[in-house]
């Protein structure tokens, strides 16, 4: 009976350990999915400044070209 109460408490011992990675997990992957969603919102605000920037540059070259014409 002693080894079976034993048995029980290594396996209980196991199982919470398990238990305590999974929570673990839980949190690492919530905290990733967080940071991925930050991410990507800063990718599409740069992507925008990015066009925005390109647009000016492509005016600015096309009013340097227009000056160059008699």
């Amino acid at each position: 009976m002693a080894q079976q109460d034993e048995a029980l408490a290594a396996l209980e011992e196991r199982l919470q350990a398990a238990v305590q990675r999974i929570e673990g997990f839980v949190l690492e992957y919530r905290a990733m999915r967080a940071r991925h969603h930050q991410l990507l919102a800063e990718r599409a605000e740069l992507m925008d400044k990015a066009n925005t920037a390109r647009g000016r540059v492509e005016t600015m070259i096309a009013r340097l070209k227009n000056m160059e014409q008699p």
